[in-house]
């Protein structure tokens, strides 16, 4: 369908929004990860008392992965709608998703698969059907496939699974309400049922099915939807200001907003850190064994901290505040670019190290592994951007139609 004139004239200012706090996001999100990883493999987590609940909880860096994604991908659609003009274009759309997510993953996949230097102490390869899963990005749908050589891709099949999802949801919600304060509880509403039929999945995740598979459930979309409606709700609130032409609350304009949000956050990770008996050993080690309880109010704050951590980079000025400025400068800027490559390589790199030290289970010196990861994960991981992330990231833009049109075939019909 083509766009009317308005809607052409729109659709640039739709996707031509700049946060430039947001590859600092993701430059904490990766580096958290990773840390996560190195802390909990050498042992770390489990040896220290005092600063092991903390790392033992950086996972919380997926989160926040979530509500950017949630954030940055339904903005278009819903300022789209605010504005009554044309969503986004469904090619064009998974042409950029898929590109982004596809080629580097398929490289550190099959770099791992082929290198005897990253094969884990208790590496197994993969069947040809657990290939396929995993190539495809749909083996958490497989009992038997959900985890593999690149451990943390499940969050990537739930990613996947989001861009599938978002146009269709947005196509629904769109058919809800004509006037601005209708479309605008349909949107509010629409995120609130996404939020509870999460916790509504995880709580039948855990009672219904057998035990063996509740992980499994975990890593399915239902199950991390919540997260991925929170950055929705940042996006719905952005996008009805920008819509609406409203000026931002003073508060939000304050300098003092982004120190109230990330104050929030770490209150929230202060809490989930050490709060509800997650501080014992024994939820710290390689089998955290949570209660049911604790699960949920795990995720519950995964999502106030990745919100408030993500909430001024946002709203306000994005010009002013240390914060901001902290998010902005060159250093994060150039670890949020190449950020997508530290969280598909560290996991190898950690696996590379314990193959050359070959330790005592979980009782690896947690410095000079972190060390070794930061190094070589941040060397594959610019080298993975500028050779291949860069060059196909450049194709994301064109229209993968003119291509079929101006083939040979599509030129003469056939």
């Amino acid at each position: 369908m083509e766009l009317s004139q308005d809607a052409a004239a729109a659709a640039p200012r739709i996707r031509g929004a700049k946060y430039p706090g947001f590859d600092g996001l993701r430059a904490i999100a990766a580096i958290s990860v990773a840390v996560t990883h190195s802390t909990f493999i050498s042992g770390f987590n489990i040896r220290n008392n005092t600063i092991g609940p903390y790392t033992a909880r950086m996972d919380i860096g997926v989160a926040v992965f979530f509500v950017i994604s949630g954030f940055l991908l339904y903005r278009p659609f819903v300022l789209a709608r605010l504005r009554a003009v044309n969503s986004p274009e469904a090619v064009p759309y998974f042409q950029r998703r898929l590109l982004r997510i596809f080629p580097a993953f398929w490289l550190v996949f099959t770099v791992v698969l082929v290198c005897p230097w990253f094969h884990g102490l208790s590496w197994n390869r993969p069947s040809f059907s657990g290939l396929v899963a995993h190539y495809t990005l749909t083996h958490i749908y497989f009992h038997q496939h959900v985890l593999g050589p690149v451990q943390q891709s499940w969050t990537l099949a739930t990613e996947l699974a989001f861009y599938v999802f978002l146009p269709l949801y947005a196509f629904g919600i769109r058919r809800v309400g004509r006037s601005a304060r209708a479309q605008l509880t349909s949107e509010l509403s629409g995120l609130a049922v996404l939020y509870m039929i999460s916790v509504a999945f995880r709580i039948w995740a855990f009672y219904g099915p057998p035990q063996s598979f509740n992980g499994q459930y975990n890593t399915w979309l239902p199950a991390r939807i919540d997260l991925f409606a929170l950055g929705m709700l940042l996006a719905v609130g952005s996008a009805w200001l920008q819509a609406t032409e409203r000026a931002e609350p003073a508060f939000v304009r304050s300098v003092l907003f982004p120190w109230y949000c990330w104050a929030i956050a770490l209150a929230s990770f202060w809490y989930l850190s050490v709060g509800f008996g997650l501080n014992d050993p024994s939820h710290r080690g390689p089998t955290p064994n949570l209660s049911h309880p604790q699960q949920m109010w795990l995720q519950f704050f995964w999502g106030v901290t990745g919100i408030f951590l993500v909430a001024p980079a946002v709203f306000g000025p994005q010009d002013q505040g240390l914060i901001r400025r902290f998010l902005a400068n060159r250093v994060m800027q150039w670890v949020g670019l190449v950020s997508y490559g530290i969280y598909l390589w560290h996991e190898a790199v950690i696996d590379w190290y314990l193959r050359l030290t070959k330790p005592v289970a979980f009782h690896s010196s947690v410095l000079r592994m972190t060390a070794f990861m930061v190094v070589f994960t941040v060397l594959f991981s610019a080298i993975s951007y500028y050779v291949v992330e860069r060059p196909v990231l450049r194709l994301k833009d064109r229209d993968i139609r003119s291509w079929f049109r101006s083939s040979p075939a599509g030129r003469t019909g056939r």
